[in-house]
């Protein structure tokens, strides 16, 4: 009953602490609400939680901080790509290019979602799926040079309408 508890008493705030670290209600809700079921985890598995409450404001300062990190993560590729064309990249923008990675090969699509997604680093990717870390950077570097190609030509139809 402890997560139960936990909720009852210090779901609010919670939620507003994670608010206050700039996350939308739906992100902190969804960030309040993963940190809970993470809690009931550790402790199904037997895993002793000394002070839950602290453990739970920790969890959910790491898990918004690390929202933070993919949207940086997210902007950084968009940048780079950006740097095609003129004009700035807007949210849209973002879709069309994550569009563009759903079109890429199964393992360079994967890489590029565990590098600005999952925020992993290239070791941590070929651990994930079985690959050494310079076969990460190389399928990164061929899927980026892929997109670039890809959107430049979008961006020239769409420039000469």
């Amino acid at each position: 009953m402890v997560v139960g508890d936990l909720q009852r008493t210090d779901g609010q705030a919670l939620f507003g602490f994670v608010r206050r670290l700039g996350l939308t209600d739906d992100q902190a809700d969804d960030v309040v609400q993963e940190v809970l079921a993470r809690l009931l985890a550790e402790l199904g598995r037997g895993i002793l939680v000394v002070n839950p409450r602290s453990w739970a404001f920790q969890s959910v300062y790491r898990l918004a901080m690390d929202q933070h990190r993919l949207r940086r993560r997210v902007a950084g590729l968009v940048d780079r790509m950006g740097s095609m064309s003129p004009r700035s990249m807007s949210a849209d923008d973002r879709i069309v290019v994550w569009g563009e990675v759903d079109r890429l090969p199964v393992r360079q699509r994967q890489v590029l979602y565990l590098r600005y997604r999952a925020d992993l680093t290239h070791d941590a990717i070929g651990q994930v799926l079985g690959i050494s870390s310079s076969a990460s950077r190389s399928h990164a570097t061929q899927a980026i040079a892929t997109l670039r190609a890809r959107l430049a030509i979008d961006i020239v139809e769409i420039e000469d309408r």
